[in-house]
């Protein structure tokens, strides 16, 4: 008997408000998530947790919690996560190329 194995690719997420990068300066308490695949289609949202500094324009922290599909418990997911370029990024991942 062959076993079919579907992998899922991972979700890239996005904030459902205009905004390319949030900092110190310029971000919010909370914002609504969606996924690239899926933008008008809120899935959860972004808590800010604090900051990678204090100059204006050090990034916002933050922590996705998602909601895997309608009438599950939101999920928190491992990780920081910052948003540049319009995208929720890893901040480890993402603080790597910049040291």
């Amino acid at each position: 008997m062959k076993e079919h194995v579907l992998l899922e690719r991972p979700h890239i997420y996005i904030p459902v408000i205009a905004i390319t990068r949030a900092t110190f300066k310029h971000s919010w308490n909370k914002i609504p998530v969606a996924t690239t695949t899926a933008p008008e289609r809120v899935c959860g949202e972004a808590r800010r947790i604090g900051y990678a500094g204090k100059c204006d324009n050090d990034l916002a922290l933050y922590r996705l919690k998602i909601r895997p599909g309608h009438g599950l418990p939101t999920v928190t997911l491992p990780g920081i996560y910052i948003i540049e370029n319009g995208l929720f990024q890893d901040y480890e991942d993402w603080k790597q190329p910049q040291e």
